[in-house]
């Protein structure tokens, strides 16, 4: 027998005698000791992505009460912002009760559980008010109008329901000189060919440091009477709760917009929204761009098919 094969023999036999497999089992053993042993440090630390995903769950979902119900809108109020009507194909979509809501993308979940600066924005059912789709509106011009009812025309800020200490708002911008879009979103939508605008979440915070570089005007918005007819008119009057209306962002004047386009979140399929106006040939925007600002009142059972 030739000497290689000899020796190949020997080292085979000595892989497999009784001792190397005692070796081979202690060792496998001590690893999953190890596994077990890790586990239970990071389960006791909560860093067990089953254990984020049960406290961004909690984050997210925990409920909010509404402002008191009234028939306008003031500075200070918690409220929903929902699409009047949801023109989505056959789909029955009367019982969504959608609202702009504030969703986690996967790739963050392990960094943070809570609404951030990372988190973006959805148009979600809604069974309840809860933090991620309840918002606080208030003054776009820096002063304290807490009660004060809100006028058509008139700025205002939409801020998330989350640290209080430094709030996060929702914001949109123009695209950039090289045609980039100004906030950055996992999920695009277009119009004829066109990449719309996206909404994003800040910190108040980075609106008065002098090297951020989104200005404090990209926050503010303003709301306008549905029927164009009546705009010049409606000027400075009371915005009623529940009543449809068209939201616009104050530094582009494009309206806020639901789109017909499904994906797929942590928190199962909702639609995306974006900043774009949709008008149909008399000028009147279409269902994609009317909302109500909900306040919990519903005196005005409201629905449309623009």
């Amino acid at each position: 027998m030739p000497k290689s094969r000899h020796r190949f023999r020997n080292v085979v036999k000595s892989r497999f005698q009784p001792s190397v497999r005692i070796g081979n089992w202690v060792e496998e053993n001590c690893l999953e000791e190890d596994k077990i042993v890790n586990f239970k440090r990071q389960r006791d630390r909560g860093e067990l992505l089953v254990e984020k995903a049960r406290t961004l769950y909690d984050n997210f979902h925990k409920e909010i009460v509404l402002a008191a119900p009234k028939q306008t809108i003031i500075f200070g109020a918690i409220v929903q912002l929902m699409p009047i009507y949801m023109n989505i194909g056959d789909m029955e979509t009367s019982d969504l009760n959608a609202a702009l809501s504030v969703v986690i993308n996967e790739k963050v979940v392990r960094k943070s559980q809570s609404v951030n600066e990372d988190c973006e924005l959805t148009v979600a059912p809604s069974k309840k008010p809860c933090v991620r789709n309840s918002f606080k509106i208030i003054s776009g011009d820096g002063r304290d109008r807490t009660g004060e009812n809100i006028k058509y025309g008139q700025r205002f800020q939409l801020q998330c329901m989350a640290s209080e200490s430094d709030p996060i708002v929702v914001y949109s911008g123009p695209k950039g000189q090289n045609l980039q879009q100004g906030v950055k979103a996992t999920y695009l939508s277009h119009k004829h060919g066109e990449l719309n605008l996206n909404l994003g979440l800040a910190h108040r915070s980075r609106f008065s440091c002098p090297d951020n570089d989104i200005p404090l005007a990209y926050t503010n918005w303003f709301c306008r009477h549905v029927d164009p007819k009546q705009r010049f008119e409606s000027e400075g009057e009371d915005i009623p709760s529940n009543t449809p209306l068209v939201i616009v962002h104050a530094t582009t004047n494009r309206n806020l917009a639901a789109e017909n386009v499904l994906i797929q979140t942590l928190f199962g399929p909702e639609f995306l929204v974006s900043v774009q106006n949709y008008r149909n040939i008399y000028k009147h925007e279409i269902w994609k761009n009317v909302w109500m600002i909900s306040n919990g009142h519903h005196g005005h059972g409201s629905s449309t098919s623009h």
